[in-house]
């Protein structure tokens, strides 16, 4: 009776982890399915979102409630063939359905794992914040300059390695949308900027201050674009490591409540 049962038990482990992934949950992968998701989002996704989902330039993963994904059918999809008007790619030519499927298991399997601690005091950062005048450039809770980001909801998007990085090398983690551009006119004199906007005859950018700048493109206008560059200053020398790590711990509280 009890081989009966053990043979019956590995028949039926054996027709579910060959049935159509996409007629399971993603909560009902198998071990196996899950390691493989892990492999194509090490190998696909990690780039952007961060080993183990913790965040990189793309949103950190390791939570319960995905903003694009809110059933497993949308984020199967989302994975293999991305958002639109997005830095989410698709990647229809190179996953297959069962690739995505694994893929989308792995992710939503990421809100059980164990998020990176921070060494910091929240506290201590939130001060840190203030007296290093980020909200000159940074909106928290609709309160800050434009220059930067929003950080309303940093938190719930970006884990602290990111956040780490983008206080110690901003230049590395700097996110899309925020291309520096200088532009040098005849006499010598330059405007270095956020390129705002930029048209065949029209180039906006946003300087450190905040103040945008219309300028004429002309032959008299050079202009020259630094994609590698970022007006983040680093805060590698302005803070010591304990500091960082403060002030990493004060935004990962950051999550988006008003």
């Amino acid at each position: 009776m009890g081989r009966t049962v053990a043979v019956f038990s590995s028949v039926m482990l054996l027709l579910a982890s060959s049935a159509s992934p996409q007629t399971r949950a993603l909560n009902q992968a198998l071990p196996a399915e899950l390691a493989a998701g892990k492999r194509i989002f090490d190998a696909q996704c990690a780039w952007c979102h961060g080993t183990g989902g913790s965040g990189g330039s793309g949103p950190n993963l390791q939570r319960t409630s995905l903003r694009h994904a809110s059933s497993d059918a949308s984020l199967v999809r989302i994975v293999r063939t991305g958002i639109p008007g997005t830095e989410m790619p698709n990647l229809a030519i190179s996953l297959t359905d069962r690739m995505a499927w694994q893929t989308a298991a792995y992710v939503r399997s990421l809100a059980r794992a164990a998020h990176e601690p921070t060494a910091g005091d929240p506290r201590r950062g939130g001060a840190i914040y203030d007296q290093s005048a980020c909200g000159a450039c940074h909106v928290v809770r609709g309160e800050g300059g434009v220059v930067g980001p929003d950080l309303t909801a940093i938190g719930a998007v970006r884990g602290p390695a990111y956040l780490r990085q983008s206080l110690i090398e901003p230049a590395a983690a700097h996110p899309p949308g925020y291309l520096v551009a200088r532009a040098t006119s005849s006499d010598g004199k330059a405007i270095r900027g956020i390129l705002v906007n930029e048209d065949v005859f029209w180039i906006l950018l946003r300087d450190a201050s905040g103040v945008v700048h219309t300028l004429e493109k002309a032959d008299a206008l050079t202009i020259a674009r630094e994609p590698d560059a970022t007006l983040m200053p680093s805060y590698a020398s302005r803070l010591a490591s304990s500091e960082v790590e403060d002030l990493v711990a004060y935004l990962t509280t950051l999550r988006g409540e008003r």
